[in-house]
C-alpha cells in the first residue's frame, strides 16, 4: 500500500492524541495524493467502474471468499483472481482476470490465528505501467492482498480483465473495463 499503509490507520486507532493528530494530518496528505493519482484511471477504466470506484468503498466489508482460477485458454494457462465480500445487505464478488501476480502480506505472520483478515479497511487502484494495473486492500488485521492484471487490447478494443458483480436482493449488475 502506497498511500493507506496499516501503520498509520493504526496510529490514527492509537490511544495517544499527540500520535492521532500526525497520523490523521499526514492521512489527509496521503488521500489527496491518493485521489490525484486515481484521476489518471479515468481513460483506462469503463466510465461506470471508474465512478463506482470514485464514489462506493467497500469499508467495514467482510471478506467472504478469495479465489484463484486456472484455465486453459487458447492453449495458455491463465489465473483469475475472485474476491466476495459482504455487506450488511449485499454481497459483491470481484473479479481479477489473467492476472499476472499476486500477493497476500500478513503483520505480524501470525495475524490468521487470531482473527483473519477482519474487515475491508482501505484500497488503492493504481497504473503499475502503460499495460499494467494493480488493486491492493488493507484489512483491519494489517494483512494486504495485492493484485497485478493487464489491461489487454485486441482489434475490437478493450478486454475485460476486472469487473465487479454486485447484489442487493435479487438484482445484479455488472461492471467491465473497456
Amino acid at each position: 500500500m502506497k498511500y493507506f499503509k496499516s501503520s498509520l490507520w493504526s496510529a490514527i486507532n492509537s490511544g495517544d492524541p499527540e500520535v492521532q493528530k500526525r497520523a490523521d494530518a499526514e492521512w489527509k496528505v496521503n488521500d489527496q495524493q491518493y485521489w490525484t493519482e486515481y484521476l489518471k484511471l479515468e481513460g483506462r477504466l469503463g466510465k461506470e467502474l471508474y465512478e463506482f470506484f470514485h464514489t462506493f468503498s467497500f469499508h467495514d466489508y467482510d471478506l467472504k471468499e478469495y479465489k484463484l482460477v486456472q484455465s486453459e485458454v487458447h492453449d495458455d494457462k491463465v489465473v483469475d483472481l475472485y474476491i466476495t465480500v459482504t455487506g450488511v445487505q449485499d454481497e459483491w464478488t470481484l473479479v481479477y482476470n489473467h492476472i499476472s501476480r499476486i500477493g497476500i502480506t500478513m503483520d505480524p505472520p501470525d495475524l490468521l490465528d487470531h482473527r483473519g483478515f477482519d474487515d475491508w479497511g482501505y484500497d488503492e487502484l493504481l497504473i503499475v505501467d502503460e499495460k499494467t494495473l494493480s488493486h491492493e486492500i488493507l484489512f483491519a488485521s494489517g494483512a494486504y492482498f495485492s493484485s497485478i492484471f493487464p489491461i489487454k487490447t485486441s482489434p475490437l478494443g478493450r478486454i475485460n480483465v476486472f469487473f465487479l458483480m454486485g447484489s442487493i436482493g435479487i438484482s445484479y449488475f455488472h461492471l467491465d473495463v473497456l
